[in-house]
């Protein structure tokens, strides 16, 4: 059964989200959505869901506060309205979204909380997990985590500039008026963050770069990836076994790879929903 469903992060504000519930579930995956990856824009949740609940398992599709380009709510402490989004990302913010979803699982008593993310949402796992000791999961479940050095290549000199120009003006607030990657309609003080802010940048293709975060993590888990996602600098099975090389917990992690598809599994939704259940059997949880 899929049920709406509130979480609220510590400082109040309110996420709105998607549970796939089954009956007296005792292990629940959270997936942390990536930017605009929402239930509505990525069909792999509702089929993982949908095969999920069906065994037992309930399964939240955690939005976070990009999963949508622009949303409002009230926020729980200051009662003030509030807005948030992809278009306004705050990167220093995301440990708080994970956090929320974390307190829910525990306060519903599961026995077993696995936690994931896809997308962005993968590095902001790998990011809580690196600075919180003793996070209460079984495991982890990255989903085609960004090498954020792959977007970075594909905004051009002149947009680059632009982009200066209008924080040097503090015109921050206002619209790029192009799309950022070719997709993401931001600010400009968003698309500065995504320029040069590395609290995410946490993976990548190159062997030569900064894993001190992904060093940090001493849980195991599986990490999962298209063939053709093509935020994975070209060789996604070669990116995924590099980022797992430098996990404390390489030889207890499991790679998966979806074959001919890309970054949200597009055509392979069941594919990776049936290699998932098959982890969690693994798994015995």
């Amino acid at each position: 059964m899929i049920r709406k469903m509130n979480v609220e992060t510590p400082q109040g504000s309110i996420l709105e989200s998607v549970i796939f519930k089954s009956q007296q579930a005792k292990t629940v995956i959270i997936v942390i959505t990536g930017v605009e990856g929402n239930i509505q824009n990525n069909p792999f949740y509702t089929a993982i869901g949908k095969k999920l609940s069906s065994e037992g398992i309930d399964f939240v599709v955690a939005h976070t506060k990009d999963a949508f380009n622009q949303t409002k709510s009230i926020n729980q402490i200051t009662a003030q309205t509030e807005i948030f989004g992809a278009s306004v990302e705050s990167f220093a913010d995301s440990d708080n979204d994970v956090q929320a979803y974390l307190n829910w699982a525990l306060s519903k008593k599961y026995q077993h909380i696995i936690l994931g993310g896809q997308s962005l949402g993968a590095n902001k796992v790998i990011h809580y997990l690196a600075t919180h000791s003793n996070v209460p999961i079984d495991k982890f479940l990255l989903l085609s985590p960004v090498d954020i050095d792959v977007l970075r290549r594909s905004v051009s000199q002149e947009q680059r500039e632009y982009i200066s120009e209008q924080k040097e003006s503090s015109k921050g607030k206002n619209r790029l008026p192009f799309k950022l990657f070719r997709w993401l309609s931001c600010d400009v003080d968003t698309a500065d963050e995504w320029l040069f802010d590395d609290t995410l940048n946490n993976v990548h293709f190159k062997k030569n770069m900064d894993f001190s975060q992904v060093e940090r993590i001493y849980a195991s888990g599986a990490l999962i990836i298209g063939t053709r996602d093509r935020f994975a600098g070209g060789d996604p099975s070669g990116y995924l076994k590099n980022i797992n090389n430098h996990f404390k917990t390489k030889a207890r992690n499991e790679l998966v790879f979806i074959k001919d598809t890309g970054h949200i599994y597009r055509g392979k939704e069941y594919v990776l929903a049936n290699e998932i259940l098959n982890l969690i059997n693994k798994w015995k949880y």
